[in-house]
């Protein structure tokens, strides 16, 4: 690093070559695009070559880059929730994504649309701080790494309230799956 401050680019070339994978590897796993994890890869060597002067020779180098990576994936996460996901402004505004999602179970049995109906309905009745994440997730198929960005919450938060959202249908359901 100290050689790439002195604005070596050989030394900078050596070092992408050196971490590529590790930093193309953490892309992928959170963003499991090959093209999204390669801009990242990309953004985060960039961004490392551009933050060059704040290294601190003293410290390790992996941890450091793994942050400035992680930071680059996060922020391609953002731009791809903004172009892509509905935006979810408020738990207010979390009803609407239902009133929004084609029921696509519709064409089932009878008694498929009723349980369908039953579990419709006892979603409505979920307060929106366990119905929101539960939807998202199984509605409309976010990552709970998703779920925590677009709810503001933790994604230990996020699991809680899933698990909790589902032992609370599965209770109210037990019924229907009796009949």
């Amino acid at each position: 690093m100290l050689q790439i401050q002195a604005g070596d680019l050989g030394a900078f070339e050596q070092l992408v070559l050196r971490y590529q994978a590790m930093v193309h590897g953490l892309a992928m796993s959170m963003l499991r695009r090959p093209e999204d994890a390669e801009e990242a890869t990309q953004d985060a060597f960039l961004k490392l070559f551009r933050a060059r002067g704040t290294f601190d020779p003293s410290r390790n180098l992996e941890p450091w880059l793994l942050r400035i990576a992680g930071n680059a994936c996060r922020d391609k996460l953002r731009r791809l929730k903004a172009a892509e996901l509905p935006v979810v402004r408020g738990r207010d505004d979390l009803g609407d994504l239902l009133l929004d999602l084609p029921d696509a179970r519709a064409a089932h049995g009878a008694s498929r649309q009723l349980e369908d109906h039953s579990v419709r309905g006892e979603l409505e009745q979920l307060s929106d701080r366990v119905r929101g994440p539960l939807e998202l997730k199984y509605l409309r198929g976010f990552t709970n790494q998703q779920i925590a960005e677009a709810l503001g919450i933790s994604i230990s938060n996020v699991k809680v309230q899933l698990a909790r959202g589902k032992d609370i249908l599965a209770s109210r359901l037990q019924g229907v799956r009796e009949a």
